[in-house]
């Protein structure tokens, strides 16, 4: 398993070196493939999101494919999929993400493939591992799962009993958002990664501690919402 788990992409020097690193090959001669449908669901201006593909298609890559998940048959998405070196799950919300995978039946080529490729998470597409996703929702106001009308939560592929969270210290994080993870983290039971977009996380094996690359800050909380360390 090679797992990149990014909270604003491939960011700085540091985060890129780490993804060769999981490639073994350099970046121009990877094809990688960008699941949108995180942010598909939301209305209004997708400057930002083109701003992000242009910046990613600016690496260099051998092939670069933007797919949706609803985006013709299951078959012909995953073909898609499999003829990548990397997907890379791009941000928006992680409720929709993972329900995109689960409802279009694509989250066991998803599950297969990440033992085949490497995936890049970016925010939402890198918090759609956690077992906890529905007590994370219960613990919260479930207005995310209210507005795409979701009934249920639950992960893309169940993978780690911790919870990522991305954009620490960013400017639209609400006051207050590092006390309420750790009171989540508290009514939860999870660990939590709470990083900032300097950072990511590396996993090469679900049932191990994830391995930390940053220049930045982040904040690791217990599952009984104490900081058990930061940066």
């Amino acid at each position: 398993m090679r797992m990149l788990l990014t909270s604003n992409g491939i960011a700085n020097a540091a985060i890129e070196e780490a993804l060769v690193d999981l490639l073994g090959t350099p970046i121009a001669e990877a094809r990688v493939v960008v699941v949108i449908d995180a942010i598909l669901g939301f209305p209004g201006d997708s400057a930002k999101l083109l701003e992000h593909l242009e910046l990613l298609r600016s690496l260099g890559w051998a092939e670069f494919d933007v797919a949706s998940l609803f985006a013709g048959p299951a078959e012909l998405v995953a073909s898609r999929l499999r003829s990548a070196d990397v997907i890379l799950g791009y941000g928006g919300s992680d409720l929709w993400a993972a329900h995109a995978w689960l409802s279009t039946g694509l989250a066991p080529v998803l599950a297969e493939l990440l033992e085949e490729k490497v995936y890049i998470g970016w925010s939402a597409g890198s918090m759609i591992f956690s077992r906890g996703m529905q007590r994370w929702d219960s613990a919260g106001n479930g207005e995310e799962r209210e507005m795409f009308g979701l009934t249920e939560v639950a992960p893309a592929v169940p993978l780690f009993d911790w919870r990522f969270i991305g954009h620490l210290g960013a400017d639209f994080m609400p006051a207050g958002v590092e006390e309420r993870v750790a009171v989540r983290a508290g009514q939860t039971g999870q660990q939590v990664w709470f990083i900032d977009d300097d950072s990511a996380l590396v996993v090469r094996d679900p049932a191990e501690e994830p391995v930390l690359i940053s220049t930045g800050h982040w904040r690791r909380y217990d599952a009984d919402g104490s900081l058990a360390d930061s940066r």
